[in-house]
């Protein structure tokens, strides 16, 4: 209607979106099977991150004053109607350039659709009854997901030599024809620079700039329930690479997914590419179930109905999960441009990392000013402390009558009471040397949860 498309984005009718799998028996005894696939996915972009701005349109708030400014008596009574009209989204009133002299955000009017490759090829294979091993190579490419945030009005690289010449005052070309600072006689000589200096940014919302890779072994070792004894563990390890993405892809806990910006977002988006912020090298899982053998029914069982009673209906379950830390996000540079150090060219890791002392933090240096830091998005080959956590509970089943159940549970959390440190303080702050000055860099102060117990006691019908 009146010009205007059905959907917030342009219908595609050409994306292409095959899938092809494959599943043998080369044995043909059913103890060997090989499966594998290939799937292009367009993944939904009804979300937040795709949807475009509403300045200018959006909800507005209006503040009604009390006389005086006093907080103790009402602003106006509602019976009176209100004292003046509330303010409305000005929309179209807003004519053309609605916005001059401050921060704009814009949308691409289209973009390519969000894509997603998945491929595996998988080995399963069955020991005796009980035991299966199942070994899983799994890989997965993402391109054009929504991404960090961009100035398409940044300064050019280009213009960073001239140090501290771009803070100097020059004519300003826009003198009365811009509302605000930018509408005086004389503006900052970085701002004269810039593409359109009568904005003071050009925020580019969501680009469809995201991509990343994975490649990841997975690898699970079962147990049927047999004997009173299940026996699951899992394992996951490999590798997960992006630049930025807006959307946070679940590869595994999600603590860090607010890294998504660009330090030099318009002109050399590449150097964001690195180890993903949530990537988890290598996760293992043990869980283990086992009933035991006691009671009316098992193994071991007595004559007299109290003593099965008492001894029977046991349950004894654990569940153990390790896995490696999180790469770390070192910022806090001040020379005026970039929030990354610069890297003496020596990896920061130690042989013997404590909460004293995670990383070394001498490798890390101010830079010079009006110049990007070197260090990466993240550490390649520094991370956070792992987690090592185990589980266990302790239950018994007590029939009641046929349908009536009483349960009892006691369960502990880290029942072994392992330390799992939290992550070291990762804020640079540069002295007048260029070095870090901050005695909180690089120490760890935090630590996850110890050992917390609980008992539990259920009627259940």
């Amino acid at each position: 209607m009146d010009g205007q498309p059905r959907s917030f984005r342009p219908d595609v009718h050409a994306n292409f979106a095959p899938r092809f799998g494959f599943a043998g028996d080369p044995r043909g005894d059913g103890k060997l099977v090989v499966r594998g696939g290939y799937a292009i996915y367009y993944p939904s972009i009804f979300a937040q991150f795709n949807f475009g701005s509403a300045a200018g349109f959006s909800s507005t708030n209006t503040s009604y004053i009390s006389p005086g400014n006093n907080a103790n008596v009402p602003a106006f009574q509602f019976s009176q109607g209100l004292p003046f009209p509330p303010i409305e989204p000005q929309g179209s009133k807003l004519g053309s350039n609605p916005f001059l002299g401050q921060s704009v955000s814009y949308e691409e009017s289209d973009g390519t659709k969000p894509m997603s490759q998945q491929w595996s090829f998988s080995l399963q294979k069955r020991l005796g009854s009980d035991w299966m091993i199942d070994a899983t190579y799994s890989g997965n490419r993402g391109q054009h997901f929504a991404a960090g945030g961009y100035d398409a009005n940044q300064l050019d690289p280009q213009y960073l030599s001239l140090g501290q010449g771009l803070n100097s005052q020059v004519a300003n070309p826009n003198a009365g024809k811009v509302p605000g600072s930018l509408g005086g006689a004389t503006i900052a000589r970085s701002q004269a620079l810039k593409p359109y200096p009568q904005y003071t940014a050009i925020n580019v919302a969501s680009p469809r700039l995201g991509s990343f890779s994975s490649n990841l072994l997975m690898l699970s070792v079962e147990k049927r329930m047999s004997h009173g004894l299940s026996v699951l563990f899992s394992y996951t390890g490999g590798k997960v690479i992006s630049d930025s993405l807006a959307t946070p892809v679940n590869f595994g806990p999600i603590e860090q997914a607010n890294e998504i910006s660009f330090q030099n977002g318009k002109f050399d988006r590449r150097l964001n590419r690195s180890v993903d912020p949530d990537d988890v090298s290598s996760r293992g899982v043990v869980s283990i179930l086992y009933e035991l053998p006691f009671g009316r029914g098992q193994r071991f069982q007595s004559s007299h109905g109290v003593v099965n009673t008492m001894v029977g209906g046991w349950q004894v379950n654990t569940i153990g999960a390790m896995q490696t830390g999180l790469p770390l996000i070192i910022r806090g540079a001040s020379n005026f441009l970039a929030d990354r150090p610069n890297s003496t060219g020596k990896s920061a890791k130690l042989d013997s990392p404590s909460r004293n002392g995670w990383f070394d933090t001498g490798q890390f240096i101010n830079p010079p000013d009006f110049t990007y830091g070197n260090i990466g998005r993240v550490l390649p080959d520094v991370r956070t402390p792992g987690t090592v956590n185990w589980d266990l509970s302790v239950m018994k089943n007590t029939k009641l009558t046929e349908r009536v159940n009483l349960q009892f549970r006691a369960e502990a959390f880290n029942f072994l009471n392992h330390v799992n440190l939290g992550a070291p303080n990762v804020s640079f702050s540069a002295g007048t040397d260029g070095k870090n000055r901050s005695g909180s860099f690089g120490l760890i102060t935090s630590a996850r949860d110890a050992r917390i117990g609980q008992l539990g006691l259920k009627v259940i019908f």
